[in-house]
């Protein structure tokens, strides 16, 4: 099994980054993330993860991490009222037990899919059972992944506050039928002081690249978006 570890973070020269005017903009607004759903076509993937016995909740979820470790910006945070960069970032992700509570788990990830697989699934059944796995901590190299197979959205409100603005949440909708294609919501919520349009049409552009051919997760990947 792969170890779980908390990731380690650099600070960011302010005197050389080329956000500092937008990021110390929007450290002004009272609510400075934005939040937008986007239709997933999971068709191949749902196909993949059914053909391999994966779950399709930890499959997508993994996907939605290594396609955030691909872009820098989501890799940053405001920790402790300092701009941090993490050399990479792990997945925590909520659960629900055996006697329906909500239960928040962190994951780990190494780029290796299998054995992330294998690791994240011991611990998302330890944490289906009560079993909490490395929370108490207020290290922010992480992103926040759910999973809603009840109903599907066209727009998610995610919780907020400001402790943990900086770190990107991720929503995962019911999969409905849409001619041929099966599809699912995403919502996504970011910090707009680190990330703008462009950085989601960065990460999203990795996560459909893995939709169309979930295979990719069995091999390096390289980044294509310009």
């Amino acid at each position: 099994m792969t170890a779980f570890e908390w990731p380690v973070a650099a600070p960011i020269d302010l005197s050389t980054y080329p956000r500092r005017d937008l990021y110390e903009h929007f450290l002004t607004f009272e609510i400075p993330v934005t939040t937008r759903t986007v239709q997933l076509d999971i068709t191949q993937l749902q196909s993949y993860a059914k053909g391999h016995g994966y779950r399709f909740s930890l499959t997508i979820g993994m996907i939605i991490t290594r396609a955030v470790n691909h872009v820098p910006e989501l890799r940053h945070r405001i920790q402790d009222g300092v701009l941090v960069e993490f050399k990479k970032i792990i997945p925590s992700f909520t659960i629900l037990s055996e006697d329906k509570l909500l239960y928040f788990s962190k994951g780990v990830f190494t780029d290796n899919f299998v054995e992330d697989y294998a690791a994240n699934l011991e611990i998302l059944e330890r944490a289906a059972k009560g079993l909490e796995q490395n929370v108490g901590s207020g290290n922010q190299g992480q992103i926040f992944i759910t999973n809603n197979p009840w109903n599907s959205f066209t727009s998610l409100q995610f919780p907020y506050t400001s402790k943990f603005a900086s770190v990107p949440v991720f929503g995962i909708g019911k999969m409905y039928k849409d001619g041929a294609s099966t599809k699912a919501a995403l919502a996504l919520q970011n910090h707009h002081g680190l990330t703008d349009g462009y950085h989601i049409g960065h990460f999203l552009h990795h996560l459909e690249r893995h939709l169309k051919d979930p295979s990719l997760l069995e091999r390096p990947f390289a980044s294509t978006f310009a």
